[in-house]
């Protein structure tokens, strides 16, 4: 019984530790592709980019 709960947890931390690790390692890559993708780009006109105060929220008294 411990046995067995011993090799389930450490097959568990296994698994995070190689998901993290892959993260790290495809993480900055995707990045890289993606800011070379935006640098290509064009940047939007003025009325269109996204104004972070747009949403209004109603005031509640």
């Amino acid at each position: 019984m411990l046995t067995t709960l011993v090799l389930v947890l450490a097959g568990i931390t296994a698994w995070c530790v190689a998901s993290l690790a892959l993260a790290l390692i495809v993480g900055p890559m995707i990045r890289k592709a993606d800011r070379r993708r935006a640098a290509d780009r064009e940047p939007l006109p003025a009325e269109r980019r996204p104004l972070p105060g747009a949403i209004r929220r109603p005031v509640v008294h």
